[in-house]
């Protein structure tokens, strides 16, 4: 049986800076490393940092796929891709979106990392979303189309994503298992950052988080946007505004050293 085929939109994005600087981003779960829209370009350039974002076990393929890997299978692909890049004497900032800010937290706890960034972290769901997560093992159908405006639409023309799948909630919840041994070893600078009215994930989830992890230096942006509840902001149509704050806190803080 031949593997599946791996949409063009979805391939990992490596781009190359004249630095041992280096951003190691994760994206979300049926996204792909185009969730974080132009973020790594602004990176790029404004740090003359190189940016890694890996596409995920199962991600790009048949939504189907999903189903035959379990978080730890990202957490090791993920880990394994990190050691490469430290081998090189990289100094990494580690950051994730979604599911893949859990997988962020995590390495920070394993490696040096300089700093960490979390996007729209999944810790806590909605009341209604939560009701649904109790479900899930008894609903049959497991992937349902996502609801989306226009401008969204449009934004996202050049990206890969999937319809929403149900499986979500067993990778979060094995996730959240594996989050919660070690957020108390998180001593890392930390920004994390939620969208102000999103309609999945609580604004508590990042509260919890803060409240969890030992970083000295801790950053907590409610992002708001003009349309509201999008999970991924980094297709709202202020997502510039996204990108400044992230380049801003590590500049501020010194995150990377001055060679």
């Amino acid at each position: 049986m031949g593997k599946s085929k791996i949409d063009k939109k979805a391939k990992t994005i490596n781009l190359k800076g004249n630095s041992k600087k280096e951003f190691f981003l994760l994206h979300g779960f049926t996204g792909s490393p185009t969730d974080f829209n132009h973020l790594g370009e602004y990176l790029n350039k404004r740090f003359d940092a190189n940016v890694r974002i890996i596409r995920l076990k199962g991600h790009g393929e048949k939504i189907e796929n999903l189903s035959n890997f379990e978080y730890n299978d990202l957490f090791l692909q993920a880990e394994n891709e990190l050691k490469k890049d430290l081998k090189k004497g990289r100094e990494i900032i580690v950051g994730g979106i979604s599911l893949g800010s859990f997988i962020a937290l995590q390495l920070s706890t394993k490696y040096p990392v300089k700093g960490i960034i979390n996007i729209s972290i999944p810790y806590k769901y909605k009341f209604l979303i939560s009701i649904v997560a109790f479900f899930e093992p008894f609903i049959k159908k497991k992937h349902w189309k996502k609801v989306m405006p226009k401008y969204q639409k449009d934004l996202r023309k050049d990206a890969f994503y999937y319809d929403a799948s149900l499986f979500g909630f067993r990778y979060i919840k094995e996730g959240k298992s594996e989050l919660d041994k070690i957020l108390n070893k998180v001593n890392a600078p930390c920004l994390i950052i939620h969208v102000a009215k999103e309609k999945i994930f609580h604004p508590d989830s990042a509260k919890i988080i803060l409240n969890k992890i030992n970083s000295k230096i801790v950053e907590f942006d409610l992002f708001k946007s003009p349309e509201g509840s999008s999970h991924n902001p980094f297709y709202s149509k202020n997502h510039s505004q996204l990108y400044d704050i992230i380049g801003n806190f590590v500049e501020k803080n010194n995150l990377f050293s001055k060679s």
